[in-house]
């Protein structure tokens, strides 16, 4: 019985901190390709699928999870447009240290918004095709 009691306080004690420490996070993708076309984005994670939906150019997307307590959550997304297929890891909590991640979809790759240059300068190429 105490250790019933021993696993639910850890339990409760993981749960809480995973709210407090980590809190929401917030993601948001942008069309910005150029030229203009409208993309096919479709995300998932380990455990999650939001969907799959249809951005016109300028046109965003908006998610919002919380992080696990092992620092190990990750949010990939293809993306669909003319001629071209190509997809990314909109999320890894081993690499991306914001509460607010907003993102421009371009032809070269996605970049992100950095809040201290106030522009979308954190630009990496699409994830290798398997």
């Amino acid at each position: 019985m105490d250790k019933l009691i021993i696993l639910l306080l850890i339990f409760a004690l993981i749960t809480m901190c995973e709210g407090k420490f980590w809190g929401i996070t917030h993601v948001k993708i942008i069309n910005g390709l150029e030229p203009p076309a409208d993309v096919g984005v479709h995300c998932k994670s380990k455990d999650d699928d939001l969907g799959a939906r249809q951005l016109q150019y300028n046109a965003s997307f908006q998610f919002q999870f919380r992080p696990n307590f092992r620092g190990s959550t990750q949010f990939y997304c293809s993306f669909v447009w003319p001629k071209q297929i190509q997809w990314f890891d909109i999320f890894k909590h081993s690499r991306d240290d914001c509460k607010f991640c907003t993102w421009i979809v371009k032809t070269g790759g996605p970049c992100m918004y950095n809040y201290a240059s106030e522009s979308f300068d954190q630009c990496h190429p699409w994830n290798k095709k398997i």
